[in-house]
């Protein structure tokens, strides 16, 4: 009967402790069901406040990109249309004055309108998606439009100091001072017409409410396509310019003609110093620089700005086109558990100051850095 008695008691015990087990096991899923659901709400509300944290949430970029080009095709395209007429208008002028200076700047707007064409060939191939072998896309074909209209205006340039020389070295020649003065006067207005309408702006971007620890920067968000052609119409409007002035020398005395050839030297020497910018800046492109506006000091400072951010290295920023720039970037922390947050909160303050195309960042420990590492260098100024 003990012995009985004795196995009761130890199976209703033996059933308590499974009750009680259960009920633990219950409380913990219950509040492990709990805590997962906190997480997710946390990580939903932080996703809701920096919806820049996304490796590939670059929708405004991308937008951005796409409304620039269609503005830049749609001006470039009115710019072609006035071209074509003009310069008709300008070669029957120069066939019936007979100035070298009318000349000159018909030929300029030749070139005007071939680059312009160049240029919105180059946005149409710009638009294309990327393929397995250009991953980063087609945007390289907008540089190399831009590269290839300045070195038009270069050759084309050459020849017309080339006729200037043979003008002035054979001074037999006639020119009809009343349809030079009408037709350069009419240039001047045109020229006017096409620089205000390939003219664009470039603005900084800011989405953050915050007050901000560091001045706005403004990178240069310009399309080059449309910058190469603004400096062609700056170009063809200081030559209209110059022939309406030697228009008028002549008109009032003829003995001084020689102001035809002179003038298209002037001319020659302006857009060659009007192309060193844009020529600099492609260049810089080419040679995988950054962008203005993109200042290396500055992007590490509001790096570093970040909190739990201890190191920076091995940073890289470099430019696809004059206004799409891409970001890559080491960082060394010393709390690697919390990386996605800080990961987050880094995209987060680079993209409320920059517009940035990229931005690759890989989360490292602090322990793990190599100070004698020849790619954790800082780069020189």
């Amino acid at each position: 009967m003990a012995t009985e008695k004795g196995l009761e008691r130890t199976c209703l015990v033996s059933e308590r402790d499974t009750k009680k087990y259960s009920l633990a096991l219950d409380r913990m899923s219950w509040l492990q069901k709990n805590s997962n659901e906190e997480r997710q709400q946390q990580e939903a509300e932080v996703t809701g406040a920096n919806p820049a944290y996304h490796c590939h949430s670059y929708s405004q970029v991308y937008e951005n990109r796409k409304r620039e080009q269609h503005h830049a095709r749609r001006k470039l395209c009115v710019a072609s249309v006035i071209c074509t007429f003009f310069m008709i208008a300008e070669i029957t002028g120069e066939y019936v004055a007979g100035s070298l200076a009318l000349a000159s700047d018909a030929a300029h707007v030749l070139v005007d309108l071939t680059g312009f064409l160049i240029s919105l060939f180059s946005l149409w191939l710009a638009s294309k998606p990327p393929t397995k072998q250009l991953t980063f896309g087609w945007h390289r074909a907008e540089i190399l439009g831009a590269l290839m209209s300045m070195i038009i205006v270069w050759m084309v340039t050459g020849v017309l100091i080339y006729l200037a020389c043979m003008r002035l070295l054979h001074p037999d020649y006639d020119i009809d001072a009343t349809v030079m003065l009408i037709t350069s006067a009419c240039a001047v207005l045109i020229n006017v017409l096409l620089s205000l309408i390939l003219h664009q702006t470039g603005h900084g971007h800011s989405h953050g409410a915050q007050v901000r620890e560091f001045p706005l920067e403004k990178p240069a968000l310009s399309n080059a396509s449309l910058r190469a052609a603004f400096v062609h119409a700056i170009g063809d409007l200081f030559q209209s310019i110059s022939v309406l002035i030697s228009a008028l020398i002549i008109f009032f005395k003829p003995q001084y003609k020689i102001a035809d050839p002179i003038c298209t030297f002037v001319f020659s020497t302006f857009v060659l110093a009007t192309t060193i910018t844009i020529l600099r800046d492609i260049l810089t492109v080419l040679m995988e620089g950054a962008s203005k506006g993109f200042a290396y000091d500055a992007v590490k400072a509001r790096i570093l700005a970040v909190e739990k951010v201890e190191s920076v290295h091995n940073l890289h920023l470099w430019s696809l086109t004059m206004n799409q720039t891409a970001l890559s970037a080491h960082i060394a922390t010393a709390d690697t558990m919390d990386s996605q947050k800080i990961l987050r909160d880094v995209t987060q303050a680079l993209f409320e100051h920059y517009s940035f195309h990229s931005i690759t960042i890989q989360i490292e420990s602090g322990e793990d850095q190599k100070p004698d590492c020849v790619f954790c260098q800082e780069p020189k100024d």
